[in-house]
């Protein structure tokens, strides 16, 4: 009954509009005889044509009783265009005519709905311009629905999703669709009456919509259905926000200030945020067209999504999780205690009551989904219920919230401060697995440094207190143990035995006691230091290299030494006197290739070895057994003894030179026999006049020896 009545309240709001419009046009109806009064059939002056008036067309709306007449105008139309429409119903010999209407439409009343009636519209101007559209139709018959109401569209993923009110009237709606720079419709029935998804959308174009009833599945009485207004359905959004900043900034009395900005290269209506409690308590949305939005929160844990949206729906939405803050000094402390395996018990700082009386407690497993609890109290402390596990540790963060009761929250911005939290487990447990990475590192021969890293938190049970390292030697069945407390991680290991082989493993204990310990290492303590290697290498391999480098200098030092300590004898032949008698009295030598049996050895040979004659009184008494024996010879037998020579180091050379006139050498062989190195075997023969050779001989002897001595077996021959 409502629906008829607001219909019928429509028709005539409708009906009293048109008439006004009509009354404000002047228009003028005459009734006319059909029989009788020809000028309502004056028509045949006007043509009909694709250039005048078109598209006429008459319908009733449902549970209307008047007639409405649309129509085109002509392409010479103007201004001053006014139009003419006559209605004619033969079988009631009924005609009227409606003049001057300046609208392209007219509610025509006081048709028999169930006699055939025939409707001209004639378009004329001042120039006696003229065109006419005629329609004919049974009144009865010309009932159509209007299109629903309440349209409302959504694009995304290449679809396309249309809704409207339900309507009573029709079973079923068509919706033609086309892109927006396309002429051809595409029509696609609905499932039910107030909806229908249309697939495979260009998602980068824009699109035309329409809805309507379909005319085969409404009653008897609804024979047409009209289309609705045209939608215009923008481009898909098809990116995600491009977030530019993304900050959170601590603040003083537990608070947090979150800002986030970002961009959007399609055109948008607007953004959409949502800030969600991560503990499911409470959430907001914030519309802006501005691409940025900043908000003062709590300590909690959040949840954020942004998507931009415009008229054909919502992009992609990027979202995001605001952590809650750890390692941070908050205004407050909290108590948490384990009253049993169903409750804790919470308490803070009674001074607190004077300002505050609305509470939260967000509180649940640490790894695990939380829950909040708003109340209202006027003292310190509240217990919490719950099913509670064993062996895992919870956490309780306190916020306090500046409204008064009821306490529930209101808006997220600025509303609530987080006081204290505080982390606690109903029963406490021995950790379930070892440290994780143990290494060993820096082995020396006493010692070796031990790493690990800790237990995972879900397998710790309770509260770590420390490690526990256990080591013992490979040979000895006893093994040691050293405690250190939960914030080491590293230990070195002292006083171990070197050249040993030791197994080591850690374990973590809690206040239930020591859990489950860690897989063993090995290692192998060096029996040399290395340290003590490279001292000797550095100390070592400097002194081979300085020997080695003093081996010729000291050598050349040596003999510098003996130089100067054991002079060089002077080698006669280099003598004014022994050049002389080279020249006056020239040697006959026995062999050309023998060498001079006074003659001195070099510097290298003299300076290389000192000899010491050995049974030199068997070569005196041969000498002078030379002495003595007579020579045969032409030099006077008689000669003078020359004065002694100056002392020079060619003193005996020039003695001898001075007597050398008076004597003859005849043969003087020097042989040093095989394997005797110490014996000289001298054979002299010689004719001496007026002097002894003996002061000579003895010096140049030392020389013939060390010759024999270095020549081996070789057999000297001298003649002088």
């Amino acid at each position: 009954m409502k629906n008829v009545a607001f219909l019928l309240l429509l028709r005539y709001v409708t009906m009293g509009i048109l008439y006004g419009c009509t009354l404000f046009s002047r228009v003028n109806c005459q009734s006319c005889s059909v029989i009788t009064n020809s000028t309502c059939f004056d028509l045949d002056y006007c043509q009909t044509g694709s250039d005048g008036i078109d598209d006429l067309e008459c319908y009733k709306q449902y549970l209307e009783n008047h007639l409405t007449c649309t129509w085109k105008p002509g392409t010479r139309a103007s201004n001053a265009t006014t139009y003419t429409l006559i209605t004619e119903q033969i079988d009631r010999r009924k005609c009227k005519r409606c003049k001057n209407i300046l609208n392209t439409f007219h509610l025509i009343e006081g048709l028999f709905s169930k006699n055939s009636v025939t409707i001209w519209v004639v378009e004329s101007d001042p120039n006696r311009n003229c065109s006419k559209a005629i329609f004919k139709g049974m009144p009865n018959q010309l009932v159509r629905c209007p299109p629903p109401s309440q349209i409302s569209y959504t694009r995304g993923q290449g679809k396309l999703h249309i809704s409207w009110k339900k309507g009573k009237n029709a079973l079923q709606y068509l919706v033609q669709f086309r892109e927006s720079n396309m002429v051809t419709w595409k029509t696609v029935k609905s499932d039910n009456n107030h909806e229908v998804t249309v697939s495979g959308l260009n998602r980068s174009v824009s699109y035309a919509a329409q809805v309507q009833c379909n005319p085969n599945s409404t009653s008897k009485r609804c024979q047409k259905c009209m289309w609705s207004d045209v939608l215009f359905i923008p481009p898909e959004l098809t990116e995600v926000p491009n977030i530019v900043e993304f900050i959170t900034e601590l603040l003083p009395s537990g608070k947090q200030r979150f800002h986030m900005s970002w961009k959007y290269n399609s055109n948008v209506s607007g953004y959409s945020v949502t800030v969600k409690e991560e503990s499911g308590e409470f959430q907001e949305t914030f519309n802006t067209t501005l691409p940025e939005i900043s908000l003062t929160l709590s300590l909690s844990a959040y949840l954020v999504r942004v998507v931009a949206f415009n008229s054909g729906g919502q992009s992609p939405a990027y979202q995001r999780k605001i952590p809650e803050p750890q390692n941070i000094d908050l205004p407050g402390q909290i108590n948490v205690a384990a009253c049993s395996n169903e409750s804790f018990s919470i308490s803070w700082n009674k001074s607190l009551v004077k300002n505050y009386t609305c509470y939260s407690v967000v509180w649940g497993l640490v790894h695990g989904n939380k829950t909040s609890q708003s109340f209202h109290s006027l003292s310190e402390k509240i217990s919490l219920r719950g099913t509670l596990e064993p062996y895992k540790i919870y956490r309780f963060i306190l916020h306090l919230r500046h409204n008064k009761s009821p306490c529930n929250l209101k808006s997220l911005n600025n509303s609530e401060s987080t006081y204290g939290r505080a982390d606690a487990y109903c029963v406490e447990g021995r950790p379930k697995s070892g440290p994780v990475n143990v290494t060993y590192s820096n082995v020396t021969k006493t010692s070796a440094a031990i790493n690990w890293s800790k237990v995972p938190e879900e397998d710790l049970q309770g509260f770590l207190q420390g490690y526990i390292i256990h080591y013992r030697a490979n040979d000895t069945s006893a093994s040691s143990a050293i405690t250190v407390n939960s914030s080491t991680n590293s230990y070195l290991l002292t006083k171990l035995k070197s050249k040993t082989i030791y197994k080591v493993s850690v374990s973590a204990f809690t206040t239930a006691g020591e859990g489950v310990r860690s897989d063993q290492i090995i290692f192998e303590t060096k029996q040399y230091e290395l340290s003590n290697i490279i001292v000797t290498v550095v100390c070592v391999i400097p002194g081979i290299l300085l020997s080695l480098c003093a081996v010729p200098i000291s050598s050349r030092a040596f003999k510098r030494a003996k130089i100067f300590f054991w002079p060089n004898i002077p080698n006669p032949g280099n003598s004014n006197a022994m050049q002389e008698i080279d020249r006056s009295s020239p040697l006959e030598f026995s062999h050309t290739t023998a060498a001079p049996l006074f003659e001195a050895d070099t510097d290298e040979k003299d300076a290389d070895s000192l000899h010491i004659i050995e049974e030199s009184s068997v070569m005196l008494a041969e000498i002078e057994q030379l002495q003595n024996e007579p020579v045969q010879s032409n030099v006077d037998p008689s000669p003078t003894k020359p004065d002694p020579p100056p002392v020079s180091d060619y003193t005996t050379m020039e003695f001898f030179h001075q007597v050398m006139p008076h004597a003859s050498i005849a043969t003087a062989v020097a042989q040093v026999q095989p394997g005797r190195q110490n014996d000289i075997e001298l054979s002299t023969m010689a004719t001496l006049k007026g002097m002894t050779a003996l002061d000579y001989l003895k010096q140049t002897l030392c020389n013939v020896y060390s010759n024999a001595t270095t020549a081996g077996n070789d057999t000297i021959d001298t003649v002088m």
